[in-house]
C-alpha cells in the first residue's frame, strides 16, 4: 500500500531484498524498511523518501480542482479573477477640460490643451480619454468622451450645439422627450431608453448663478444621468451612461462626474 522512492547512482548495486523481509512485508500489510535494511545494507548513495499520505495527496488535489473550477466559473478564462484583484481601482479623480472647438477647426486637444476652457467635469482616474472624431463632432456634436475600461459601455461624453438666440427657458425640464430629440442622433440608445424609461428624475440647480437641468433615466437596458444649461449661445449637455446592470456598483463615481460638471464663462 505505502510505496517508497529509492535513487542510487549507477556504480551503486541495491541488493535485493530477502525472502524473510517479503513475506514479513505481506503479513503486516504494508513494507518495513526495516526488515530490508536489517537483511542488506544499502549503499551510501541511497536516498530514501517517503510517501506522502494517500489521503493528503486525495485532499490536496481536490482543493486545487475546486479552486481552479472556481476561476473559470466566475471569468470564463483562468487567471482573471486573480490579476482583477490585484489591480484596484486607481484612487483619485482627472478634470477634464472641454473647449466647444466647431467642426471646421477641430483638433487632437484631447480634453487638456492650454487654452481657455469653456467646461469642465471630474472622471475617475482610472477611465480614459477617447477622442471623438472629426465626423463626430460636425455630425453628432460630440466635444469630448470619456470611458470605463473595466466596464464595457459605461461612459461620459458632452455635446454641444450652437443654438444662437435660445435662452433656458427653452428647457421645459417635464418634457423630457422633446429635450432629447435633439440629442438622439450622438447616441441612439438614447431615445429608446427615454421611450421604455420606467422611471425619470428632473431636478434643477444653479452653479455660480448658471442654471443646470438634470435627469435622471433608468431603462430596463441603459441608466442615463445628464446635466444640461446653455451658454453663450451654445448648449453643452453632459450625459453619463452605464448598462442598467452596471450601474449600481459604480453609481457613487457616475453621480460625481455629474455633479463637478460646470461651465466657464467668457473672459
Amino acid at each position: 500500500r505505502g510505496q517508497y522512492v529509492v535513487t542510487a547512482n549507477q556504480s551503486d548495486q541495491m541488493p535485493a531484498p530477502t525472502m524473510q523481509g517479503q513475506m514479513q512485508g505481506k503479513m503486516q500489510g504494508r513494507v518495513r524498511l526495516s526488515t530490508v535494511a536489517c537483511q542488506a545494507k544499502a549503499p551510501s548513495s541511497v536516498k530514501v523518501v517517503a510517501p506522502a499520505s494517500p489521503v493528503a495527496d486525495r485532499r490536496q488535489a481536490l482543493m486545487g480542482a475546486a479552486g481552479l473550477m472556481g476561476v473559470l466559473l466566475s471569468t470564463g478564462r483562468p487567471g482573471l479573477a486573480a490579476a482583477a484583484a490585484l489591480e484596484p481601482e486607481p484612487p483619485g479623480v482627472t478634470k477634464f477640460k472641454g473647449f466647444a472647438t466647431p467642426p471646421t477647426s477641430y483638433g487632437g486637444y484631447g480634453g487638456n490643451a492650454d487654452e481657455a476652457a469653456k467646461y469642465s467635469f471630474e472622471y475617475p482616474a482610472g477611465w480614459k480619454v477617447e477622442q471623438p472624431s472629426k465626423s463626430e463632432k460636425g455630425t453628432k456634436g460630440i466635444d469630448g468622451r470619456v470611458v470605463n475600461p473595466r466596464v464595457k459601455g459605461q461612459r461620459a461624453f458632452v455635446i454641444t450645439l450652437g443654438r444662437a438666440g435660445e435662452d433656458n427657458k427653452s428647457f421645459k425640464i417635464t418634457d423630457t422627450e422633446s429635450t432629447f430629440a435633439g440629442f438622439a442622433g450622438a447616441d441612439y440608445d438614447l431615445q429608446d431608453a427615454v421611450s421604455l424609461a420606467s422611471d425619470i428624475k428632473t431636478t434643477q440647480k444653479d452653479v455660480n448663478g448658471q442654471p443646470f437641468f438634470e435627469y435622471d433615466i433608468d431603462s430596463p437596458d441603459q441608466r442615463y444621468l445628464a446635466s444640461i444649461t446653455v451658454s453663450q449661445g451654445k448648449v453643452f449637455a453632459l450625459f453619463v451612461k452605464s448598462p442598467t446592470k452596471s450601474f449600481v456598483k459604480n453609481e457613487a463615481q457616475l453621480r460625481s462626474i455629474i455633479n463637478t460638471f460646470q461651465i466657464y464663462a467668457s473672459p
